[in-house]
């Protein structure tokens, strides 16, 4: 039995709306509470992908699970920055009360290669 594979990059983007972290305010309990610009208009089209490599599962262990990654060019780099947010997997910013609202994956430190950067994304809770 061949199995049909899908090798074309091209065919592995998929929408991503991202909305900048501004800073922090804070409850009358003085839990943190993130304000996030607007996000994106129009989506981004980005290579997302799980986080399923034996590296990237050593590095992250068992949240490796609830991860994604996302491969782009080179020319975003300093264009987003540790936890922002990142609308994924059909969550759109549409209808949103209050910035970041309908997000649903949090960026951690970008690495910036030669060539590409990645961006690794963790889910999060409830969303």
């Amino acid at each position: 039995m061949i199995l049909d594979i899908n090798y074309d990059p091209q065919e592995w983007k998929q929408d991503v709306y991202i909305a900048s972290k501004t800073g922090v305010t804070y409850d009358e309990d003085g839990n943190e509470i993130p304000t996030y610009d607007k996000p994106n208009e129009e989506p981004y089209q980005f290579n997302v992908q799980p986080v399923n490599t034996d590296v990237d599962i050593a590095e992250f262990g068992e949240k490796a699970s609830i991860m994604k990654k996302m491969v782009i060019p080179i020319a975003y780099k300093e264009t987003f920055k540790e936890l922002d947010v990142a609308y994924l997997d059909g969550a759109t910013p549409k209808d949103e009360q209050v910035n970041g609202a309908n997000a649903n994956y949090k960026l951690l430190p970008p690495r910036n290669g030669n060539a590409v950067i990645i961006i690794f994304l963790e889910k999060l809770i409830g969303k």
